[in-house]
């Protein structure tokens, strides 16, 4: 059964927090936000304007804006270009003016992230609005934006669902086709054609799309990213699988492992301790836990085991609508607009449960999947086994 987004339950959403903090007028810039507020895909600079009551208005390049307003729910959609009358920040200003907020609270996206596609407000946009309104008051409202997105509706959860199915499915046919010779670009490939017929939307990630390391490109220090090369593949050689999917623009991000031959006993005692920490994160991932308390027990494991130098020091990371793929990281600090320790695990959140286990030298190893915390502990969306597939050709 498919469940409608219901876009309007959405804006209210965001309406009534705005109304709780007394925002008059919300300027959204980041990817995420105009997306999940429009549902469509706005690759370009885009700008929501939302305000305390009523529909949103929202400005596109204006060589995309006719196909951005045919697949948004809601259709104010203008078209911004460097020419008189369409000036995108003159369009907006000309917005509020009209409509009296000039003294107004103005809510804006403010924030850093180590995700580029954050798309947070920036220094000469801020300044720009500044300028034209200086009896205007900004406030911040990126946490109220988060704490919103982290918990995801029903809608959403089915789509975060498809989506890891799809990236399920990418990978069974990679493990079906794997063979040392081919190059990590061509595995990649097959693993975007395979979800991009199973209805994939967008090979979304920038950190190379379809991420595929092999040898000693799998077991880089802390490397948690790898963009296929031309590299190819040999005999005993880890090969990190790691592929992404979006349905509905929501996202999935699967990694699991193969090697190629047998492994060696030190190739073997890496895939054991790695098994066994993920099977651990994924135990602790359960609502009423905080973030700094899962990342201490996987912590608390590596230690015993000796392994935990090998680790990257971050068990997970949040995932959402396009452009939200940072916030929180699970581990136990707070970084602001990054991770937040002490933030409480709550049913119909999703986080991608990670780990990074590279020994240069032997191998390396990595794990994401997508995970729904439930009322009583977790669901795997994803239904790959941690275990590193043996592809004996």
């Amino acid at each position: 059964m498919s469940t409608q987004v219901n876009h309007t339950a959405r804006l209210k959403k965001i309406q009534a927090r705005m109304d709780e903090q007394d925002i008059d007028v919300l300027i959204a810039t980041r990817l995420s936000t105009v997306g999940y507020v429009f549902g469509a895909f706005v690759p370009w600079r885009g700008v929501a304007v939302i305000p305390r009551e009523g529909e949103p208005q929202l400005y596109v390049v204006g060589l995309d804006a006719e196909r951005v307003r045919d697949d948004s729910f809601f259709k104010n959609v203008a078209a911004a270009a460097p020419l008189p009358g369409m000036v995108l920040w003159d369009q907006i200003v000309s917005y509020l003016r009209g409509r009296g907020l000039e003294k107004a609270r103005i809510g804006v996206e403010l924030g850093h992230s180590p995700i580029r596609i954050e798309t947070f407000l920036l220094a000469s946009e801020y300044e720009l609005l500044r300028e034209a309104f200086p009896q205007a008051t900004f406030k911040n409202a990126t946490h109220l934006l988060n704490e919103i997105f982290i918990i995801k509706d029903e809608a959403e959860v089915e789509s975060f669902r498809r989506a890891a199915e799809i990236c399920d499915l990418g990978l069974g046919v990679v493990l079906k086709e794997l063979r040392v010779g081919m190059t990590e670009t061509e595995v990649a490939g097959i693993a975007e054609y395979a979800m991009r017929k199973a209805g994939s939307e967008l090979n979304w990630t920038f950190t190379g799309g379809q991420e595929i390391g092999s040898g000693h490109r799998a077991a880089y220090y802390w490397g948690g990213c790898t963009p296929p090369t031309r590299k190819r593949i040999e005999r005993g050689d880890h090969v990190i699988l790691d592929v992404h999917a979006m349905y509905n623009l929501c996202l999935g991000d699967l990694a699991r492992n193969a090697i190629m031959g047998q492994p060696t006993a030190e190739q073997q005692e890496l895939s054991d301790v790695f098994v066994a920490a993920c099977n651990l994160l994924l135990e602790n991932l359960k609502p009423g836990a905080t973030y700094g308390e899962v990342a201490d027990k996987v912590d608390a494991f590596l230690d015993r085991t000796g392994y935990r130098q090998y680790a990257l020091p971050g068990y997970g990371h949040g995932i959402g609508i396009l452009g939200n793929e940072w916030f929180p990281v699970v581990m136990n600090s707070d970084v602001p607009y990054e991770s937040k320790g002490d933030l409480v695990l709550q049913p119909n959140m999703i986080e991608i449960a990670a780990l990074v286990l590279n020994k240069p030298g032997v191998g390396g190893l990595r794990m994401e999947m997508s995970v729904l915390i439930t009322r009583d502990g977790n669901e795997p969306l994803n239904k790959v086994p941690f275990e590193p597939a043996v592809i004996e050709r």
